[in-house]
């Protein structure tokens, strides 16, 4: 065994250099697989691992007022309680600077899982009490920086003048959509109450925390058959974490699928570029068998160097993406409160560097067989002219191989819906190309006399060159198409993703977005938004908060099934369009003031009435206010990103909603400029109103989608890479080949004029068919992929993959003619002497 270690290190030192290819196709893919599997497991350790404490306990009571005595013992018997009462509002500074916040009063149980961390360090009580006439605050620190504030500062909430007494350095309960909703700023409960901002028609939440050592299930459903008349809203953190879950599966399952596609791909390159390699090996091959060296102690020699460069392009694979996902991890850390560690990596790392050595030698194997069924007598006849074919048991070994590589992949991808799908187009890409080989060549044999043909010499050579035995044509099509389908469909989703979050921010977004204004105070605010000279459009609409209690006369509270049961506790925010405030899109149906029956119409989001099961012509009951209403829907719209401002739920016609109406919400589009000056004036007429600076929070999220799309432009650079390599050893396999049959043509009285003809004939034959069949083939991967599962449209992004395929089929196989070309032009007789 030492012998042949050191057979195959020497042999690799001397000739090795031509596998580079081998080493970046592995290497690109293992980096791929390991980068969005480390990121993915980084995130989900600590989201999940922390799923209590960011949820704020094992169960959560929400209303809109506070819980009644008997209900709070009733809740005290089965646990600890904390209370944290939440509004937006807005803070202002000593120079007249306002911000969105939100106000969170808790009481000294808070927190009931992690830790709250000040700065200077010291418990909520001390940071938030009554000191010298003064009632303290702890700020976010984003906020503090935005408004110039630091520890002994004041600011404005309401009718108080507070004093800052800390920041947050760690809030374990910090919402992800705290840069939406507002920063949050900890007060005591009587400084809330002492603000003027409680009141008639104030939008404060109450939000009950429990810890529980029952089951969050069971505890639910105690409470809700103990008090079955409440419509309190009850979520448990394991709802979230499912939910969440979800969410991070589906992203990290796509984005899983590139990478396994890049290390298929790449899988293609290193049976192209061993083979090409094997080939160059094939005489002295044909000279060990001679002198004796068994085919088994052969095998070993080059399967030795196969997991040497395997291992080594693997190992850099995996440095290479366990960096890429420590840094992805740390550009999301700085919008979540991440507690990822180098430890999460060590499985996605091991299991991307199983996957590149499995890889390896699964599309190794047939290649080192096919080279050692070279007999020694074609030393004698010539190397140049020798067909090959790989053993059956080298086919077994392979099958093995990819099995194994094929279980792997359902067993790491977190949607096994995901890994079904991609592991049986892994299976029929293959077999779909060898039936498209056999209709080449049958086709290529019945147009060979064709009349068309005569005296059209070069096409006859290639379509002769298509279906001759030992032709290129069954490699070169496999690997070209099925690395073009995989790209194909990388580029689809990638392409959609990329889309999305273009969408996601507004090509026009309104400068201030206004929530609660008070019907007695629309007049006044909208006096004020209007002495803005640049105000070019002003849009309001009523909010009006119901639940939807019945389908079809069935009550929801009713029904068998629990989740459908428990969404007539949900509370929704209802309006009407309002020159479609919102900027929803409308997926199904229509937009209509009356349904069939004559009852109003009402078009509900498509989250809501997915989950519930609705269809257009259902009739729905809402409850508003202890007020019955019903409508019927007609029409089923989706949110777009960033655009929707307000979330509503559903949007009923214009009038259904007048006799609840006592808030509005609105947007004005007018320059950035004249905004602070217009929220000063709103908030010295009514400082209850919300007003919110759409610029800032615009330039974050172009900032943190920015950094989104840069990664997934590297994703699809990488995949692209890995495509371009595969192409340039196939390239490279196929050369030996056909510059011997070109060369044999040569001799025989062929004009090279031809042969270069025949040649650019017969690549753009196989470039127009694979590219068109990896097209279908490639959307016929993606857009189920994109539709059912991620939800994004991509059927008009089809232009994408077609230039895609046709780009990369043309850049790769035109360098590969000017290759051939250039090694046709050596004399044909040294050729023929040399062997090739």
């Amino acid at each position: 065994m030492r012998f042949l270690a050191e057979l195959a290190w020497r042999d690799l030192r001397e000739s090795g250099r031509s596998l580079w290819v081998f080493c970046l196709c592995l290497m690109l893919g293992v980096t791929l697989i390991a980068a969005t599997g480390g990121l993915y497991r980084q995130v989900e350790a600590s989201l999940l691992a922390d799923s209590r404490a960011l949820f704020g306990g094992d169960l959560e009571v929400e209303s809109r007022e506070a819980l009644a005595p008997e209900v709070l013992d009733w809740i005290r018997a089965r646990g600890s309680l904390s209370l944290l009462i939440e509004v937006r509002t807005m803070l202002g500074n000593s120079d007249g600077d306002y911000q969105l916040v939100e106000l969170q009063s808790a009481d000294r149980q808070y927190p009931l899982y992690g830790e709250l961390l000040l700065e200077p360090a010291q418990d909520l009580v001390t940071a938030t009490g009554l000191r010298d006439g003064r009632w303290g605050v702890a700020l976010d620190p984003v906020l503090a920086q935005r408004l110039g504030l630091g520890v002994g500062d004041s600011v404005e909430v309401g009718a108080l003048t507070l004093e800052v007494r800390a920041l947050i350095r760690r809030q374990p309960d910090r919402r992800l959509s705290a840069d939406w909703r507002g920063p949050p700023v900890l007060l005591a409960a009587p400084a809330l109450n002492a603000s003027g901002l409680i009141g008639p028609g104030s939008r404060l939440e109450y939000e009950y925390r429990i810890r529980t050592d029952l089951s969050p299930a069971a505890w639910r459903d105690a409470f809700v058959d103990a008090f079955p008349d409440s419509d309190w809203e009850i979520h448990t953190f394991s709802d979230r974490s499912e939910r969440l879950a979800e969410v991070l599966g589906q992203i990290a399952s796509g984005l899983l699928l590139i990478g396994f596609s890049a290390l298929f791909i790449g899988g293609l390159g290193v049976f192209n570029s061993i083979q090409a390699y094997l080939q160059g090996k094939l005489p002295t091959i044909a000279t060990l068998r001679a002198l004796g060296l068994r085919n088994r102690r052969l095998a070993t020699v080059y399967l030795l160097q196969v997991g040497l460069l395997g291992g080594v392009a693997s190992l850099a694979g995996m440095l290479v993406g366990g960096a890429l996902a420590m840094t992805g991890s740390a550009l999301v850390a700085q919008r979540l409160q991440l507690a990822a560690s180098v430890g999460d990596l060590t499985a996605p790392l091991a299991t991307a560097g199983l996957f590149g050595l499995l890889t390896a030698f699964t599309f190794a194997l047939p290649a080192v067989g096919r080279a050692l069924s070279v007999p020694p007598a074609t030393l004698f006849r010539g190397i140049a002219g020798a067909v090959t074919a790989t053993p059956p048991g080298y086919w077994v070994a392979a099958g093995v191989g990819a099995t194994l590589v094929l279980a792997l992949v359902l067993l790491t991808l977190p949607d096994p819906l995901f890994g079904l799908g991609f592991v049986l187009a892994v299976l029929i890409l293959p077999a779909l190309f060898d039936g498209l080989v056999l209709l080449l060549r049958k086709l290529a044999g019945r147009l060979d006399d064709h009349r068309l043909l005569v005296g059209r010499l070069a096409l006859r050579l290639a379509l002769a060159s298509l279906r001759r035995p030992g032709s290129p044509l069954r490699a070169m099509l496999l690997s070209l198409g099925s690395a073009l389908t995989l790209l194909v469909a990388c580029t689809l989703v990638v392409v959609a993703l990329m889309r999305a979050l273009n969408d996601t921010l507004p090509e026009e977004a309104p400068a201030m977005v206004f929530y609660d204004i008070a019907t007695d105070q629309r007049a006044a605010v909208v006096e004020a938004i209007e002495q803005a000279r640049s105000l070019e459009r002003l849009d309001l609409a009523p909010l009006v908060l119901g639940r939807l209690v019945a389908v079809n006369g069935e009550r929801l509270e009713d029904s068998s099934d629990r989740k459908r049961a428990l969404e007539a506790r949900d509370e929704h925010k209802f309006s009407h369009r309002a020159n479609n405030i919102d900027a929803v899109v409308l997926e199904r149906g229509e937009w209509r003031s009356r349904g069939d029956g004559g009852l109003p119409a009402v078009v509900m989001e498509d989250r809501e009435a997915d989950q519930l099961a609705l269809g257009l012509g259902d009739r729905l009951t809402f409850m508003f206010g202890g007020e019955p209403l019903e409508a019927e829907l007609t029409g089923i719209y989706r949110q777009k990103g960033m655009q929707t401002r307000f979330w509503f739920e559903a949007i009923l016609a214009e009038g259904a909603l007048d006799p609840y109406i006592s808030r509005y919400v609105g947007a004005a589009y007018l320059d950035h400029g004249e905004a602070i000056a217009t929220q000063n004036r709103i908030a010295a007429i009514a400082p209850n109103v919300v007003t919110v600076r759409t610029e800032a929070i615009l330039t974050e999220a172009r900032a943190l989608l920015g950094k989104a799309a840069a990664g997934l432009s590297l994703v699809a650079a990488i995949s692209l890479g890995a495509s371009l390599l595969v192409l340039v050893s196939l390239v490279a396999t196929a050369q030996a080949r056909q510059v011997y049959i070109a060369t044999l043509m040569h001799t025989l009285g062929v004009r090279l004029a031809v042969i270069r003809r025949s040649l650019l004939l017969e690549f753009l034959l196989l470039g127009l068919i694979s590219s068109t069949l990896a097209l279908l083939l490639g959307a016929a991967l993606a857009l189920p992929l994109l539709e059912y599962r991620i939800k994004l449209p991509a059927s008009d992004l089809l232009w994408a993959g077609a230039l895609t395929a046709l780009v990369a089929s043309a850049c790769c196989l035109s360098l590969g003619v000017r290759y051939l070309l250039r090694r046709i032009k050596l004399s044909p007789a040294a050729l023929l002497r040399s062997g090739g």
